[in-house]
């Protein structure tokens, strides 16, 4: 009787092994499933990954070869040729007047043909006027924009500071406008107003100071770094090797440049692998050059392999085969051959003709392809399948591994049974 006892107590512990068993549970108690589906769940249409649908993609590129469009202005044998600096705020000009050095400062007395600076101007001195003033007074030359050029053994020329105004002050000229101009404006603006009291002035005019137009380089570089940009062009690959150049870690296909707060896509790897001139913006004053770093460039390999993981995309790129391989392949026991899926549905997806970044209006709706590795040019196929960024490769478990796993969950109670009706007989 003890022992038909002892069995009966066994087998209910056996059926509520759930609730006692130690290891991850959840109370449902509180939670509310009576919210059902409104609707049959869709059925999602799966593309072969075949010699058919290689063919069809290489007809597409071939079509979309002349469609590749810079989102902005990029750098090109023709904008090279008609870029001109044009000059801003707290820009420094340097101007010479040839045959009268008493408009370079050399009435002063320099030698050099360049005028020193009164006593406690240089530096903002300590006890000299402005300083005395409680500071840059309204009616200094560092102010006004009008100070000398402080040198020793240079060239010849009057330094001068663009105003807040945009404006600078030049002798028997008075104020003139600068803002917005190129050298070449200025120097034709000075010399036709010295014609009025010099006959055939020749007058050099040249940007000395780069200081009006900033462009910040920030993310995944060595070195982020605010750019002047000067009177040669500044392209998005010049400010990144300015500020060190990009780091192991740099997703250089999703270098984004953003402009009067809207964020553009640049592919910086296409540019340095095809030196595709598409991808070399023209950067303007304000822009934001950000390289991230590869976290978001991940696939995620899931299913029957040997360690299912997420891989970074080196530079952007990743086949089929290297996520696999990645993943330390399939699973031979468990894993079917015949099905090897990959789902793609991010938010952003990358064209694979044009190579732009759109943006997924279904972002519910997958794209799913499928592989056959038992067919002799899989090996080959999967090869030369490009991934995309969070794209997930799935492999399908086995029928008979399914089989297999149904028997592993109801062996313990069959067991279970067995042994209770043993002891009870």
């Amino acid at each position: 009787m003890k022992i038909r006892t002892l069995a009966a107590c066994s087998a209910a512990m056996a059926l509520c092994a759930c609730a006692l068993a130690p290891g991850p549970y959840l109370d449902s108690k509180r939670l509310d499933d009576s919210v059902q589906a409104q609707q049959e769940a869709d059925r999602f249409p799966v593309q072969p990954i075949d010699v058919a649908w290689f063919r069809d993609l290489a007809k597409k590129e071939t079509a979309a070869v002349n469609e590749s469009a810079c989102p902005l202005t990029c750098l090109t044998p023709a904008t090279r040729g008609q870029y001109q600096y044009r000059v801003g705020i707290n820009d420094q000009l340097t101007i010479i007047v040839w045959d009268h050095p008493e408009l370079t400062g050399a009435s002063f007395g320099s030698a050099s043909g360049t005028a020193p600076l009164p006593q406690g101007y240089a530096g903002y001195g300590a006890g000299g006027p402005a300083a005395s003033a409680g500071g840059e007074g309204a009616g200094s030359p560092i102010a006004n924009g009008t100070a000398p050029a402080v040198g020793g053994g240079g060239e010849a020329g009057l330094t001068v500071r663009i105003a807040a105004d945009g404006t600078f002050f030049f002798p028997r000229v008075g104020r003139v406008q600068a803002r917005g101009k190129s050298a070449a404006d200025i120097q034709h603006e000075l010399t036709q107003r010295l014609a009025k009291t010099i006959r055939d002035p020749q007058i050099d005019v040249r940007v000395s100071g780069f200081n009006s137009q900033i462009v910040q380089v920030t993310g995944s570089v060595r070195a982020p770094v605010a750019e002047s940009i000067t009177d040669l062009p500044l392209s998005v690959i010049d400010a990144i090797n300015r500020a060190g150049g990009a780091q192991a870690d740099a997703d250089l296909q999703n270098v984004g440049v953003t402009r009067n707060g809207k964020r553009y896509t640049i592919d910086v790897a296409a540019l340095l692998d095809t030196g595709d001139p598409q991808q070399n913006v023209l950067l303007k004053d304000g822009d934001i050059v950000d390289v991230p770093d590869r976290a978001n460039s991940r696939v995620f390999v899931l299913g029957e392999v040997a360690k299912p993981t997420s891989l970074p995309m080196n530079r952007g790129k990743l086949t089929l085969a290297d996520a696999l391989t990645g993943a330390g392949s399939l699973d031979v026991k468990t894993g079917d051959p015949h099905f090897v899926y990959v789902i793609r549905g991010a938010d952003k997806l990358l064209n694979p003709v044009t190579r732009d970044t759109v943006i997924n209006s279904r972002t519910l709706t997958p794209t799913v392809f499928r592989l056959d590795m038992t067919q002799v040019d899989a090996l080959l196929l999967m090869t030369k399948f490009d991934l995309q960024p969070k794209d997930v490769v799935y492999v399908q478990v086995a029928s008979s591994a399914r089989f297999n796993r149904a028997l592993q969950q109801i062996t313990p109670t069959l067991e279970t049974l067995f042994f209770t009706r043993q002891l009870t007989r």
